[in-house]
């Protein structure tokens, strides 16, 4: 598998502005009942303070103190972790790209 480049700040700042812009125009739920915009949400946060796994899995993972566990936020703010690292393969997008194929 090969690896990105980490993405510079500037492109950091882009993909979060992408996903502001995304988050009021895709479903509020998916067909599994997956809360789309609180999945938005966690991964604008990733971006945004830079989190690492520990503070992910702090903050959105089963045993986070919000009590709303989601598997689905949970995995979407990895893969923006995961994007913001350069972890992701070079055909994986990032994350807002995704949100803009189901955006009305």
């Amino acid at each position: 598998m090969n690896q990105r480049t980490r993405p510079t700040p500037e492109v950091i700042a882009v993909e979060i502005e992408r996903l502001k812009a995304v988050h009021p125009l895709v479903p509020t739920h998916s067909f599994f009942g997956d809360d789309n915009r609180a999945a938005i949400t966690a991964q604008i946060r990733v971006l945004q303070e830079r989190m690492s796994l520990d503070q992910i899995h702090e903050i959105f993972g089963e045993l986070s103190d919000g009590g709303d566990f989601s598997q689905n936020t949970l995995d979407c703010a990895l893969t923006a972790h995961d994007w913001m690292q350069g972890l992701l393969a070079e055909d994986e997008s990032p994350p807002a790209f995704g949100w803009e194929g189901i955006a009305r």
